[in-house]
């Protein structure tokens, strides 16, 4: 009866250590973008792409990130901020300080789930080198800090205003199956978003309703505020066909320590508005507990 034990505890470790997990912040990605995940915990940054629809890590290097632990709340508290960004600009090494290396990229930060949900303050967080040639951990002021060599080297990756920067206290990983789950998950989610946005052609506002947190906040105000912006938008003249299009989806997950978290998930979409055809880009920040949107953002 032990050696019967034994041999099933043999099987289901043998089972465990080949299971393949994978780097789960990183849901979807177009073929053309790479993304860039930092653990704050591990003083690591990750360069992911997806391949063969699952997320692949084709390179890494150190980053430092904020002299204190935990997340950012106010201006000059030196610490990092968790979240999902993405660098705006670059600003090259000989326009600024030497301490900055060979440049910088400004992020985002904060975004609306910064300002509108969290109530987060501050500015100026960069990714930036540094002419060191050693990083001492846990030592920048809220950047994530690499040395000049490895910067040059991920701007071989970056797309301005395009590759996304998710900064966590930690990496996370799925198994593949759990993985696939959130991925289905998250397209049905965009596919009910999808056709809330087309009922307003219609009048009909009640999938945004459905969709949307009673605790939404953005740029536009509350949810009923949205509502009325989105009339503005989502309407047409005569015989002229309604149509809602969305592509280069990309989705993150944004998890925290506290186990709640946000999808982020960005993407262009173009509609009919009137009799003219437009785009935006967008971003949806989408509270992972109970799939609702909490804040959104155009791009």
């Amino acid at each position: 009866m032990r050696f019967f034990s034994v041999f099933i505890f043999l099987i289901l470790f043998r089972s465990v250590l080949s299971q393949e997990y994978l780097p789960a912040n990183v849901i979807q990605l177009p073929s053309h973008i790479k993304a860039v995940v930092v653990s704050k915990s591990h003083q690591k940054l990750l360069v992911i792409k997806i391949q063969n629809g699952k997320p692949v890590v084709i390179d890494q290097m150190v980053a430092v990130t904020g002299l204190r632990f935990g997340d950012k709340i106010k201006k000059g508290d030196m610490r990092t901020p968790s979240g999902v960004y993405f660098p705006v600009s670059f600003k090259p090494g000989k326009t600024l300080p030497a301490y900055y290396g060979e440049g910088a990229f400004p992020l985002n930060y904060p975004n609306a789930l910064d300002r509108y949900i969290l109530k987060r303050d501050g500015d100026g967080i960069w990714l930036h080198g540094s002419p060191k040639k050693e990083l001492l951990f846990f030592s920048s002021k809220g950047c994530v800090i690499l040395k000049d060599k490895e910067l040059k080297r991920l701007s071989d990756y970056i797309l301005l205003k395009k590759t996304p920067v998710v900064i966590q206290e930690r990496f996370f990983h799925l198994s593949y199956k759990e993985y696939i789950n959130l991925r289905k998950k998250i397209t049905e989610f965009m596919d009910r978003w999808k056709e809330a946005v087309m009922k307003i052609y219609s009048g009909d506002a009640s999938g945004i309703y459905d969709i949307y947190s009673p605790n939404f906040n953005s740029k536009y105000g509350t949810r009923y505020d949205l509502i009325n912006h989105y009339k503005k938008l989502f309407y047409f003249y005569g015989d002229n066909k309604p149509f809602v299009k969305i592509i280069n989806k990309m989705v993150l997950y944004d998890v925290r320590e506290d186990n709640k978290g946000f999808f982020v998930i960005f993407f262009q979409i173009g509609f009919l508005s009137g009799d003219e055809i437009k785009t935006l880009k967008k971003v949806l920040y989408i509270s992972a507990n109970d799939m609702k949107v909490v804040s959104e953002e155009n791009f």
